[in-house]
């Protein structure tokens, strides 16, 4: 196995936030420069971003991933942040990898982390291809985590929602935000390639979303389904066949 080499570093990104990330090289020179993101309410260090960056790292590749604003052991307030500002953060780490490293040509990203990096890249030249992995095809699919608080935001009252025991404040400027994004829209103009990670039975993402996605962008699409598995990639044999496979499609 290949060793890498873990570097803790941080950048400014939305709103002026540090935010902090994970630079993970390969022992050789990089193949190509990766930005990951990870999936909503999530951290750089949920495994799914973990485990994804690393073995990246042991194929050549070099990958940054970062927690966004308000999230982890980034700055910002997670009740201030919305979809937007995750691509603006991301657009920053795109900034911070072409002035102090390489040009990043690759985004990948996990769950709402995926729908990011799709919008992110329809405004960066500098990025050749996208691999999504069960994300959904529109920003607004994450307002079902809201359930009740949903009707207080609608009502302009802040309110505050629960993901795996864990209670985040939210104000309603989010919901404003992520319905304002119409990705159907948005995705002709990505004349970009592709990779779209589909997990069979997911709990929490539809397989419509994957077909929408392929759908809706103008570039080159691929869409690959995972089996035995589920939304965080829990099954260590399937994550590591779905990076094998982003592998030989990067390769392409």
């Amino acid at each position: 196995m290949n060793k890498t080499k873990s570097i803790k570093t941080f950048f400014t990104g939305s709103h002026g936030n540090k935010l902090d990330a994970r630079l993970e090289l390969p022992a050789q020179t990089p193949i190509a420069f990766i930005i990951f993101s990870h999936c909503f309410t999530c951290t750089k260090e949920i495994l799914t971003a973990y485990r994804s960056s690393r073995l990246l790292a042991q194929q050549g590749y070099a990958v940054l991933r970062f927690d966004f604003s308000g999230l982890g052991d980034s700055e910002g307030d997670f009740a201030e942040c919305n979809f937007s500002t995750t691509v603006e953060d991301l657009h920053a780490a795109i900034k911070f990898l072409s002035e102090n490293y390489e040009t990043p040509e690759i985004l990948i990203g996990h769950s709402l982390g995926g729908t990011s990096s799709l919008a992110a890249a329809i405004e960066s030249e500098e990025i050749k291809k996208v691999i999504t992995i069960a994300s959904p095809s529109q920003p607004a699919h994450v307002l079902h985590h809201f359930q009740h608080a949903l009707t207080l935001l609608e009502q302009g009252i802040p309110s505050s929602f629960e993901v795996a025991g864990k209670f985040y404040d939210i104000n309603p400027q989010f919901v404003a935000d992520v319905r304002q994004w119409d990705m159907q829209q948005e995705l002709k103009k990505l004349n970009k390639s592709v990779l779209i990670f589909n997990v069979r039975n997911d709990l929490l993402v539809n397989e419509e979303d994957a077909s929408e996605i392929k759908l809706w962008i103008s570039g080159e699409p691929d869409l690959i389904h995972l089996d035995n598995t589920d939304h965080l990639l829990s099954d260590k044999k399937a994550h590591a066949y779905a990076i094998s496979r982003a592998v030989e499609w990067l390769e392409k």
